[in-house]
């Protein structure tokens, strides 16, 4: 019982030394760029497929972890994103690069627009408002089969790799897919603290006292949903170039149950479990697939189950809690932090970083 009581409990961010922190993020994005250069084509698709679910794992654990929204319809704005890099690239040539601003704009409109009137709602009336558009899009993408090809899908044949750079088209995709995921963690990341982020954790846990204290909520969550979607979106045109195919039966429910699954096993509101999250999401199903078939359809809400009584917090908890002792102990600056106790009871370890 005491090892089940431990896991349950919310970890504080390691406080690491400002050299340690740096040396591990350099470690870290150089393994990520030699990765590709020494790996197979399969493995390189893994990756990427990695990187796109934490392009939009970022927007909805924001959404989702900090704000408090549960969205279960970011697989339309990951639709929306991959269609439209498939019509766009094969249809009217326009150049993949400028799929990406192109689609973050288009999807942060409609998700904006969207989130007006869905954002009125609470709970479990938003879960379901977005589970309905998340019901509708396999039918919504058949249904305007000549714009996108129906049952039948598009074939993608774009971004491939410039010939001065020496790369493989997978290579090169997947260098794609880090930077866009570098600068959503960046942008991501700096909004989850300070300011902004105790705002939004203020509009999770005490609405009414948020509004009071000044925040815009409306204002403020219906930005956050965009940005989410943008994200989403954004998410989409990567997958399109590393699928090279989009059909309607890839952004069912199920894609919007592993959104979901992705940011709860990784850590709600902890912008780096998204990482493990991603993980998780592109490797098990098929190491449970090589086992059973039928087991990977079950691994999402087993999973589910098992994380919501056993590991509330994700994987990050586990992370944390192991390496805290020691990397409490090795020596050197450390960034000023300050202890934020968070309007629920069972949070009185987290800290954040002003």
């Amino acid at each position: 019982m005491r090892i089940l009581d431990a896991l349950r409990r919310p970890r504080a961010e390691l406080d690491a030394p400002v050299w340690l922190s740096r040396a591990a993020v350099v470690l870290v994005i150089v393994l990520a760029a030699v990765a590709p250069l020494v790996s197979a084509p399969y493995v390189n698709f893994d990756r990427s497929m990695v990187l796109v679910y934490v392009v939009v794992g970022l927007g909805l654990n924001l959404l989702t972890g900090n704000t408090g929204q549960i969205s279960l319809g970011h697989g339309f704005f990951f639709a929306v994103g991959a269609y439209l890099s498939a019509v766009l690239i094969e249809n009217h040539g326009v150049p993949y690069l400028l799929l990406i601003p192109l689609v973050f704009a288009v999807c942060y409109v409609i998700g904006y627009l969207f989130g007006l009137p869905a954002l009125r709602l609470h709970g479990l009336q938003l879960a379901l408002a977005t589970l309905g558009l998340a019901l509708v899009t396999p039918a919504v993408i058949k249904r305007f089969s000549g714009v996108t090809g129906g049952h039948a899908g598009i074939n993608i044949f774009g971004a491939e790799a410039p010939e001065f750079t020496g790369l493989a088209r997978d290579q090169w995709v997947y260098y794609l897919c880090l930077v866009v995921a570098l600068v959503a963690y960046v942008v991501v990341r700096r909004l989850s603290i300070g300011r902004v982020g105790r705002s939004l954790i203020g509009i999770r846990d005490y609405e009414a006292v948020a509004t009071t204290l000044g925040v815009p909520a409306t204002r403020t969550k219906t930005t956050v949903f965009a940005l989410s979607a943008a994200l989403a979106g954004v998410g989409g045109v990567l997958y399109s170039f590393v699928v090279q195919y989009v059909g309607p039966e890839a952004f069912g429910l199920p894609l919007a149950i592993a959104f979901i699954t992705m940011i709860v096993v990784g850590g709600l509101a902890t912008v780096p479990g998204v990482v493990f999250g991603a993980f998780f999401v592109v490797y098990v199903p098929q190491w449970t697939a090589d086992i059973n078939q039928s087991a990977a359809g079950i691994t999402y809400g087993a999973t589910l189950i098992l994380f919501i009584f056993v590991l509330p917090y994700g994987l990050i908890s586990v992370f944390r809690w192991v390496l805290g002792p020691l990397v409490a102990r090795i020596p050197g600056r450390r960034r000023d932090v300050r202890s934020v106790v968070s309007s629920r009871p069972d949070s009185r370890d987290l800290v954040t970083t002003p």
